[in-house]
């Protein structure tokens, strides 16, 4: 899989070289989890520009896998 956008709170992320199904037990480890947990992610495209992003119960998240072209 070439990348990973997320769709977090209205806006638009991405993760490049992440398997979804690695990704999506990351998330649900992080929001089953006592702690906060947070996914680091890219904002934008091109130059990496990271942001950290919470995970927490009831937050829109969506993982649209990117196939390589």
């Amino acid at each position: 899989m070439k990348r990973v956008n997320i769709f977090y709170g209205g806006r638009q992320y991405s993760l490049s070289d992440r398997e979804i199904d690695e990704l999506q037990a990351e998330i649900a480890a992080g929001i089953a989890s006592a702690q906060p947990a947070w996914l680091e992610v890219n904002v934008g495209e091109g130059r990496y520009q990271p942001a950290h992003l919470l995970l927490t119960p009831g937050v829109d998240l969506v993982l649209v896998p990117i196939e390589g072209e």
